[in-house]
């Protein structure tokens, strides 16, 4: 299985509540610093590893060799939703994202 590390950080910039107002009345939105950065929303890092299923691979031996018990599988499942339809049935190709 081909294995990538990657680290995940997102997060939204504070908006000026001091919109000015255009010649025609419009609003129009002026960019600007934050002014705390504590009031920035932030989500935490998620950290993952990317696998390329290989041919004879199962969520379970994903799980078994990621987390040590194949029970595990769900959380692979889970991250991944809206590229497995069933859990039983994974193809060769597909990429997953398998959390820390």
């Amino acid at each position: 299985m081909t294995q990538v590390e990657v680290t995940v950080q997102a997060e939204v910039a504070e908006l000026n509540p001091q919109d000015e107002q255009s010649s025609d009345g419009e609003t129009v939105a002026t960019e600007a610093q934050p002014a705390d950065t504590a009031s920035v929303l932030r989500t935490p890092s998620q950290k993952f590893r990317v696998r390329t299923v290989q041919p004879g691979s199962t969520l379970w031996a994903i799980a078994k060799e990621s987390y040590g018990a194949g029970i595990e599988y769900f959380k692979v499942f889970e991250a991944n939703k809206e590229r497995i339809r069933d859990p039983d049935l994974i193809y060769p190709g597909q990429v997953f994202e398998i959390p820390d």
